[in-house]
């Protein structure tokens, strides 16, 4: 299918230009917790080094070696990456970057196979999924990416042969066109569904539409070429806590879109970071019938979706003080242990610490507790390594291990059978001016996404 013949929906008026907001770091008070330290690394002297610059990081390697590498010859920034049978999906990162689709049958000889071109130029690809649907409206294999910064921030790509992708629909399905970050494909019932993340929709959707959208997003995709939106959740307007961000602090938005919390509710926005309380990432139970959504400062939202059409909160998890720093800034959280713990990653751009994992017991839906945590070496120093970065990114999660893009700190393997005290058994960094964005365990591989590079690292434990 061309890519003029796919159904692109109503787009809103452009908002507020966020990427402004996200670039400038405030200063507010920390609220007092509970000091939490637990996890150190393992690996102590290993890796515990200090470069005197970015490209001058030695190579780290430790229980995982390089068996494949695709470095595209046109240095394009890749953003995360997903894999589905054969194939990895890696997403292009800045205006104009397809998703790049490769063959690692042969992990040693990996090889492109084919583009895939957003319809609107600007899209910057921030989330690439694929999973096999088998509904009354599609049998295959359905890639969903999110962009930004353009107006087609939801795509549906029918991928069923991974040589050549097709366009089924592309829409922000009322989601901010600017900012959908994140998306995550579930079943239901022989119902297929988008569970998507549009950071700040709360704040900006009461100025061009008749009703706010939170942001999260609950889209039916049954039918990919038709989808659908069927409900919406929002910090503020269904959670009855704080949203938005100080920044927007006088400007013509809507009422709480600073951040000042409900009368008889707790301040939320803290952290030398950026402070705000808004969408950032989700991820879907395997049943289908939770959703944790991880909201910056408020921590990770778990939402009971066994109505997908009716999100209601049935827990929030937001950690105490750990390991010196109460910053916050929940980005990515994955289910573990057969759903009664929550693997949370904190994204914090700061030295003293940088981001690092929280371990929920999430048994309790309703009083989620913080058992254990960890962070690297690097990751610890206050005044650490001269680096892009060397906070935690994205998990995914295997069995009792985490596999962590951690990105300059490169990728990182923690066992967690017991979350009380996790340990780092694997580690792998080329050195060198690269970051990792985005990590996948897939068979007996573990693949890395370098944005800064732009190359695929495909890795085995050793």
């Amino acid at each position: 299918m061309a890519i003029e013949e796919a159904p692109v929906f109503s787009k809103r008026l452009p908002v507020i230009v966020l990427a402004i907001a996200l670039g400038v770091m405030l200063v507010v008070p920390a609220a007092a917790g509970e000091r939490f330290d637990v996890g150190r690394s393992q690996l102590g002297t290993v890796h515990d080094v200090r470069p005197s610059g970015p490209g001058d990081r030695p190579p780290l390697e430790r229980n995982l070696e390089l068996v494949g590498l695709y470095d595209d010859p046109g240095f394009f920034e890749i953003s995360d990456v997903w894999a589905h049978g054969d194939y990895a999906y890696l997403a292009g990162l800045g205006p104009g970057n397809p998703v790049r689709i490769v063959d690692i049958s042969d992990p040693s000889d990996p090889n492109l196979v084919a583009t895939a071109e957003s319809p609107d130029e600007n899209c910057s690809i921030q989330d690439v999924k694929v999973a096999s649907l088998n509904t009354s409206e599609f049998r295959g294999d359905l890639m969903a990416v999110g962009g930004e910064g353009c107006f087609t921030g939801i795509q549906l790509w029918d991928v069923t042969d991974p040589t050549d992708p097709a366009l089924l629909s592309a829409s922000d399905e009322l989601g901010d066109p600017e900012f959908i970050h994140n998306v995550y494909i579930f079943e239901r019932r022989n119902r297929a569904y988008l569970a998507a993340v549009s950071s700040f929709n709360e704040v900006f959707t009461p100025l061009t539409l008749p009703e706010t959208v939170g942001d999260l997003l609950i889209i039916d995709i049954t039918d990919p070429t038709e989808p659908e939106l069927i409900a919406d959740w929002g910090a503020g307007k269904d959670g009855g806590i704080a949203y938005g961000t100080p920044f927007f602090a006088g400007a013509p938005l809507p009422e709480g879109s600073d951040c000042e919390p409900p009368t008889g509710t707790p301040a939320l926005c803290r952290g030398d970071d950026f402070p705000g309380v808004l969408g950032h990432d989700v991820w879907v139970n395997p049943q289908g019938t939770e959703v944790y959504v991880s909201y910056w400062d408020a921590g990770v939202v778990i939402l009971d979706i066994s109505d997908p059409t009716n999100p209601t909160m049935i827990g929030r998890a937001n950690g105490p003080e750990t390991f010196g720093s109460d910053e916050g800034n929940a980005h990515v959280a994955v289910p573990a242990q057969g759903g009664n713990l929550l693997i949370v990653g904190d994204e914090d751009f700061t030295a003293g610490p940088w981001g690092f994992l929280r371990f929920f017991d999430i048994s309790d839906r309703a009083n989620p507790v913080q058992v254990g945590a960890y962070a690297t070496d690097n990751a610890l120093q206050a005044d650490g390594p001269t680096a892009i970065s060397f906070t935690a990114h994205n998990v995914v999660v295997r069995g009792s291990r985490a596999y962590v893009s951690w990105y300059d700190d490169g990728i990182r393997v923690i066992d967690f059978s017991d979350p009380t005290n996790p340990r780092e058994i694997a580690a792998y960094s080329p050195g060198g001016l690269t970051s990792f964005w985005g990590v996948y365990a897939h068979r007996d591989l573990v693949l890395g996404s370098d944005f800064v590079s732009g190359g695929l690292y495909i890795l085995k434990l050793k």
